[in-house]
């Protein structure tokens, strides 16, 4: 049996599209600059052959929302880049949901900083992540 899907394909009122480079560029991820939330529609090209997101793109967010909170956290202009990245699914994110990504910085440090999130379907946690980022210094 085939779980209902959304049929709206643009993201709720207060985000926006995520300017980036490279891979990120190419996963359609919004921006809520107000909230500092990143989200994500469950769209088909993000799927996996069970018919669920498949773990890379969900870990993608996480990854890509958990260096955003540190970025603005340290309010460093120095990009930073993940030492550490760890996942838990729990729920399979399923194809149209709106997928959104809380994430909380523990600590900044000299030369390590820390972060987790939980991934949300509404009110239903469907993952939690947790990284730890280094500060990229110039050569």
């Amino acid at each position: 049996m085939q779980p209902p899907q959304e049929t709206q394909d643009y993201p709720p009122a207060g985000f926006q599209p995520m300017q980036s480079a490279g891979f990120v560029g190419h996963c359609r991820l919004y921006h809520h600059p107000e909230l500092g939330l990143l989200g994500a529609r469950i769209r088909p090209e993000y799927l996996n052959k069970l018919e669920i997101a498949h773990g890379g793109f969900l870990a993608t967010l996480a990854d890509t929302a958990l260096g955003l909170a540190v970025f603005r956290a340290c309010g460093s202009s120095r990009p930073f880049a993940t030492v550490t990245l760890t996942m838990d699914y729990l729920s399979p994110a399923l194809p149209g949901r709106w997928i959104e990504a809380h994430a909380h910085v523990h600590r900044i440090g000299r030369s390590l900083s820390h972060a987790s999130l939980e991934l949300k379907d509404g009110h239903r946690v469907i993952a939690h992540g947790k990284a730890i980022f280094t500060a990229l210094h110039p050569n």
